[in-house]
């Protein structure tokens, strides 16, 4: 993640020759507040549809299995998509996911809005590599993914904020004639991006994969998961937190009736640090290095994490959760860097180390929801979140001892 500093950084020294990367960022930033908006009303409307909280997540954690499922087809099928036809495709089931979800009221009708959810995600994520990857050279891709990132996790600290200022106390029409106009501004933004890249049309670079073919696939997807294990599991963990915050963070600002219209905040406080700390995880991984910065950072915040359930009042459970998410937010960019120098090393297995991440990150994602629902259904919203937190610290001590000093990704033709 990174900040609003690395933003004004990078229009000072490009000055405004990417007007790609900034019409394709403000693009992502409405988006983001659109499925920001669906993100939080989500699990409101599945328990006052009448789904106690395990149904909730495992409807939820369909979002993710269905991402997954589709990378298989967009990896087999789809092998050189264009950006432009994806972000389309996004915005395409972005409607049909708000209409679904707007209509939904059996849990087929849920799991139909899931999947569609968990695709279009998938499509953005490989949206934004391709829009990257075409119009950025390779000395300015990681400024260029730094902007996109700030653009989108603003749209996500705002989308809760409006959420809970425009929702009554059932969850009507209001959020999802909002979530739909923050969609149409993105539309409007899509259409200026695409005329504008059909003026810059390049022609599009084709990675040569005759080593990764020599190779044999399911010993690539053996070897690389014995060496990258450790980093794999801790990047499970971070997405079940993250899971957790999304699926009980609503529930539990619901139970916080003294913020009254500001509810809200208990998402944007989890989602703040990581926007505003961005800009110094650099000197921080630099000097204690990337694996233990990822390891200890998560270690710290989980055990914050762990006290929630100890908490009643609002003000102080919202300044426990913002301590917390200060050192989560350092141990998704460190791993996100160590993976980063994975592929630089080993380029020609770069769509694997990437697939692999992308396995972890749906399963966390998938089972999160899940694990939280049953936890909440059994001990309680806060309660669930002290669970998760002292499994975290536990699984991350092992971790930490299992963790090499140096791991050199090595994998031998077959």
């Amino acid at each position: 993640m990174h900040s609003w500093h690395h933003v004004a950084i990078h229009a000072q020294r490009y000055g405004f020759k990417h007007r790609l990367l900034y019409s394709a960022s403000l693009m992502i930033l409405f988006w983001s507040i659109f499925d920001g908006i669906l993100t939080y009303i989500l699990p409101l409307m599945i328990v006052e549809h009448g789904f106690n909280r395990t149904e909730m997540g495992m409807i939820i954690g369909i979002s993710s299995i269905a991402g997954a499922a589709f990378d298989l087809f967009l990896g087999k099928f789809l092998h050189q998509p264009t950006f432009r036809r994806l972000y389309l495709a996004v915005f395409i089931l972005s409607f049909l996911f708000a209409f679904l979800l707007y209509g939904a009221n059996t849990i087929w009708m849920y799991m139909f809005a899931m999947a569609t959810w968990g695709i279009y995600w998938d499509l953005f994520n490989f949206a934004n590599a391709d829009f990257v990857s075409k119009t950025s050279p390779p000395e300015e891709r990681t400024s260029a993914y730094g902007v996109i990132n700030v653009f989108k996790a603003s749209g996500f600290l705002l989308a809760p904020i409006i959420a809970g200022l425009v929702m009554g106390i059932v969850v009507d029409r209001k959020p999802f004639i909002v979530a739909a106009t923050f969609l149409g501004i993105s539309l409007l933004f899509y259409l200026s991006l695409n005329a504008r890249a059909l003026k810059n049309h390049k022609p599009e670079f084709v990675r040569n994969s005759k080593l990764r073919d020599r190779l044999n696939e399911l010993v690539i997807w053996k070897s690389l998961g014995k060496q990258l294990f450790p980093i794999l599991v801790l990047t499970f963990l971070v997405f079940v937190t993250d899971a957790f915050f999304w699926t009980l963070g609503p529930l539990v600002a619901e139970e916080l009736t003294q913020l009254d219209g500001l509810k809200g905040l208990f998402l944007t406080v989890y989602l703040l640090p990581s926007l505003v700390l961005g800009w110094f995880i650099g000197e921080i991984t630099q000097r204690f290095g990337k694996k233990r910065t990822a390891l200890f950072s998560f270690l710290v915040g989980s055990a914050i994490i762990s006290t929630l359930a100890l908490i009643s009042n609002p003000f102080v459970l919202l300044g426990v959760v913002f301590l917390a998410s200060t050192f989560l937010s350092m141990c998704l960019p460190a791993i996100s860097s160590a993976f980063t120098d994975y592929i630089s090393e080993t380029t020609y297995l770069q769509k694997e180390i990437q697939s692999m991440a992308d396995l972890f990150y749906n399963a966390g994602w998938a089972i999160g929801p899940m694990i939280a629902g049953f936890l909440a259904d059994t001990f309680g919203n806060k309660q669930s979140f002290s669970i998760l937190g002292i499994f975290s610290v536990c699984v991350t001590l092992i971790l930490i001892k299992m963790m090499p000093k140096k791991i050199k990704v090595k994998v031998v033709a077959s």
